[in-house]
């Protein structure tokens, strides 16, 4: 079993939110939860999980790792694996999370 870690460097800011199954825009929120690079750890050259340093609702806050779909752990790293990941990255999922930062951005329903 070969393990390895894989830094992406990069500044993603979390722009979506969803709650209670509808899609919001995050129009404002703290610095802290702005991403300053991820790593991936791979197992086999497969996915197996993702970190981040950074505060966000969807990543465990005392390991830093982040909750990513079972289905991505077939993938190797590639373009559009971490294309799929950074637009996750960028989704607070407030109907599966660690805690739910109400206080600390600011929001508007997205229009359909």
């Amino acid at each position: 079993m070969l393990v390895k870690n894989t830094f992406v460097p990069g500044v993603f800011v979390p722009y979506k939110l969803i709650f209670k199954n509808e899609l919001y825009n995050i129009i404002d929120l703290e610095k802290k939860f702005i991403i300053r690079g991820y790593t991936i750890q791979t197992v086999d050259k497969q996915i197996d999980m993702v970190f981040i340093k950074n505060s966000h609702p969807n990543a465990n806050p005392k390991t830093g790792e982040f909750c990513i779909p079972n289905s991505l752990r077939e993938h190797t790293i590639c373009t559009s694996s971490k294309n799929i990941l950074e637009l996750i990255l960028c989704c607070f999922n407030l109907d599966d999370c660690y805690f739910t930062p109400w206080d600390e951005i600011k929001y508007k329903r997205q229009e359909v």
